[in-house]
């Protein structure tokens, strides 16, 4: 992986997480007040994962080629758990989404 495609790739998950996490905080309302905490709790853990994600590109950005060299493999290895936890943060707040249709 390239800086340039790590880049593209970050961007995409950053504009991934805050369609999803708009998309989910207007549906809160929709959802049973017993689990209204639980799944508001889970779009702030979602804003917090898009929020260290632009820091982390913000920061990718400032590397120069040579250092980026360097970090290139552990840029991969923190892509994969990004997408990681992203996925299952999703499906915790989708979970709670679903017992609120109950």
């Amino acid at each position: 992986m390239d800086k340039q495609e790590f880049k593209t790739n970050i961007q995409s998950l950053i504009d991934q997480l805050e369609t999803r996490i708009d998309d989910l905080g207007d549906k809160i309302e929709d959802i049973a007040d017993d689990v209204k905490d639980e799944y508001a709790g889970q779009i702030e853990r979602m804003k917090k994962l898009k929020d260290d994600l632009v820091e982390k590109l913000e920061q990718y950005d400032l590397l120069s080629d040579s250092k980026w060299d360097v970090v290139k493999d552990s840029a991969a290895s923190f892509m994969s758990k990004v997408a990681e936890a992203w996925r299952e943060d999703f499906e915790k707040v989708k979970d709670a989404f679903s017992k609120g249709e109950k």
